[in-house]
């Protein structure tokens, strides 16, 4: 039989080849084998095994909304019908979001280039976050990131888009995970975004661009259409078509060798020309930009607003879970889609809220009138006359600028997940507490007929105590508390906790006679355990898995007592905060701000967001805050009043705003 003819090279070459076969890799490539899944993954337990789950509430601690009044329909994702910032890990945010949500998914994360380089803000959870990355190397890389775009592939809607912006250090490596995530045909486009802006290099070429990669969830995914696909031709080409004929039409001139001439007409050259995946008409920002907001990081508005318009349908939802400077967010509110933003440091979140706050209600003058100060008799080194505001003054003038906004935008909520502020927990009803506690706890709401008992979960039964600060477990609500379990629960379902602030030390001596007189009578045997909500015991309990206690954390606002002043020259002047400590165990302040313009919106003046210096440890390199700062107000004229505002943030996630009111002599 003879053997059948081997396919020549030419028809080797021209074959169609099945994507599906081409993508496939092999077991083995020689001696090495092969992953067909993404780095980390289990079948089983996804990648659970290295980052289980965490199951805690979300507390909104600021609701901003302008007077229009405008919210998106609400749904699962939206329930308030507000945007949402969050601050928190991403991961763990991710998996509390409803699946199939979101059209658009940008995120920017951390370049595999070397730790220090990403910390930016030096806030606890940042450097455990980062330490945790470079921990494997390469591999631990992958691992972190693939966990959190395993989590975005779920919250993204059949017809979404996903957006990775990396650079030359690992986007071949990206890449090949995404294609395993998502599959190979699901990719779109590596988009170059070329700029000329950076330093160069005398041993190799100078690295001017950055890599987007696009993803669709399917074929259907959206993408605008031909019209908005466009840029506007370079300046050298328009100038070229300097002709127009009779009908109107532009066209240039081409004269050949034999001295004819030529007229060709420009195409489309009104509409622009068609984009294409290198972006070289979006520089990166300038020192003197207006839109810095001191993020390291920061992208210009112009390449997300171009990366929205694109993916997003104007009725569609935007995320950025390692959000930084809040470019995402401020663009996706000026551009009327819904969006959600995340990210672990406190002061990024803190910097995206002023952003996108300042969006929804410019500095419209006249909203707030400051009361006129005088200089004092004392014209030489301390001659102004300060007046402290308080602290509740910067929300007071906030909300009145937003509820003056006649802006019809809808506003957004900011939520905190695993880090909560211990002020406004004490500012909640006791329903409203009580659940919150129990939530933490991972409980459920007490349904039996009993009023001292509040929530169960497995064995373990609740008691909350209020939501003031000075509460405290007394014995009397031991006593009460105890009869209740014993005449609602057996005595294998008799494990007793109760919750508060604090605890009488008669209560726990009240206590421990209860539990001495259960083991005597087998009747009434119950374990009683008493927990102060901030303290550690309450944390184990709660959050069994011992690596992410840290995550669970009630914090004190940080304490500024007054801002000093020195007077340097004509209109330069000295602040000083050095009094300003934080109120947390072991906490550090890592970042003071300044706005040496506040008008009730705070938004730090250029080049003083990021103020404080590096404090290098065996393990990572964290900053302290910088608490004295220097300004010149080189357009204020004698007799000016200024309002100053500094705002302080500790490394646990604490933050405290304080304003001053001065006239400039």
């Amino acid at each position: 039989m003879p053997a059948p003819e081997k396919p020549s090279d030419d028809a080797k070459s021209t074959a169609p080849a099945e994507q599906g076969d081409f993508f496939r890799v092999p077991a083995r490539f020689g001696a090495v084998p092969v992953a067909e899944e993404p780095f980390g993954y289990d079948r089983e337990r996804r990648f659970e095994h290295h980052y289980p789950r965490l199951g805690l509430p979300f507390q909104v601690v600021e609701r901003v909304e302008t007077g229009a009044a405008t919210r998106h329909e609400s749904d699962e994702l939206l329930p308030d019908g507000l945007n949402r910032l969050f601050f928190g890990d991403c991961l763990h945010v991710m998996r509390m979001l409803p699946s199939e949500s979101l059209d658009l998914i940008y995120i920017d994360p951390p370049f595999f280039s070397g730790r220090s380089y990403n910390i930016v803000f030096g806030d606890r959870y940042e450097v455990r976050s980062f330490s945790d990355i470079w921990e494997g190397g390469m591999p631990g890389y992958l691992i972190w990131l693939n966990a959190r775009l395993f989590e975005m592939k779920r919250l993204l809607r059949s017809t979404g888009n996903l957006v990775v912006h990396c650079d030359w250090h690992a986007s071949h490596y990206i890449k090949i995970e995404l294609d395993r995530l998502f599959g190979y045909d699901a990719f779109r486009n590596e988009i170059i975004w070329s700029y000329h802006s950076g330093g160069a290099s005398s041993r190799y070429f100078a690295r001017k661009h950055d890599v987007v990669l696009w993803y669709a969830k399917n074929s259907s995914s959206y993408f605008f259409d031909d019209s908005d696909a466009r840029v506007p031709y370079t300046d050298s080409t328009m100038k070229a078509y300097n002709k127009t004929d009779e009908e109107g039409r532009r066209y240039k001139l081409i004269k050949h060798r034999d001295g004819t001439e030529e007229k060709v007409y420009a195409k489309d050259l009104e509409r622009g020309r068609l984009l294409t995946d290198v972006w070289d008409d979006i520089p990166h920002l300038a020192n003197w930009s207006g839109e810095k907001v001191g993020y390291p990081t920061q992208k210009p508005e112009r390449l997300l607003d171009r990366i929205v318009r694109a993916l997003c349908p104007a009725d569609g939802t935007v995320a950025d879970f390692v959000c930084g400077g809040g470019t995402t967010a401020a663009v996706a509110q000026g551009l009327g889609r819904k969006w959600v933003a995340c990210d672990i440091s406190r002061v990024a979140v803190s910097i995206t809220e002023e952003r996108v706050a300042r969006i929804l209600a410019p500095r419209l003058p006249g909203l707030i009138t400051q009361e006129k100060l005088t200089a004092t008799s004392d014209q030489t080194a301390l001659s102004l006359d300060w007046k402290l505001a308080p602290v509740e003054d910067t929300a007071a003038h906030r909300a009145r600028l937003l509820a003056s906004s006649p802006i019809r935008m809808v506003g957004h909520t900011v939520e905190h997940f695993g880090t909560y502020d211990v002020e406004r927990l004490t500012k909640m009803s006791e329903p409203d507490f009580r659940a919150f506690v129990l939530a933490c706890y991972g409980a459920r709401k007490w349904v039996g007929a009993s009023p001292h008992i509040h929530g169960t979960v497995s064995n373990d039964v609740l008691w909350i105590g209020k939501p003031d600060e000075a509460d405290i477990i007394t014995a009397s609500n031991v006593r009460d508390f105890a009869q209740a379990v014993l005449q609602s629960r057996g005595p294998a379902e008799r494990n007793a906790i109760m919750v508060a602030w604090n605890i009488d030390p008669l209560a726990r001596a009240y206590a421990e006679r209860v539990v001495l007189l259960g083991q005597q009578r087998p009747a009434q045997a119950i374990k009683l355990t008493l927990l102060a909500l901030a303290g550690e015991e309450f944390r184990t309990l709660a959050v069994r898995r011992q690596e992410y206690r840290p995550l669970l954390t009630f914090v004190l606002r940080p304490d500024i007592p007054r801002i000093g002043v020195r007077r340097l020259s004509t209109v330069r002047y000295e602040f000083d905060i050095s009094e300003a400590r934080s109120m947390n165990p072991d906490g550090v302040l890592t970042n003071a701000q300044w706005d040496f313009g506040y008008n009730g919106f705070f938004a730090p003046t250029a080049d003083y967001a990021l103020c404080r210096h590096a404090a290098t440890d065996r393990e990572a390199t964290t900053f302290v805050a910088n608490l004295r700062a220097e300004y010149t107000f080189e357009t204020a004229k004698p007799g000016t009043e200024v309002t100053v505002a500094c705002r302080v943030q500790d490394d646990l996630g604490g933050e405290r705003t304080k304003t001053a009111t001065l006239l400039v002599e």
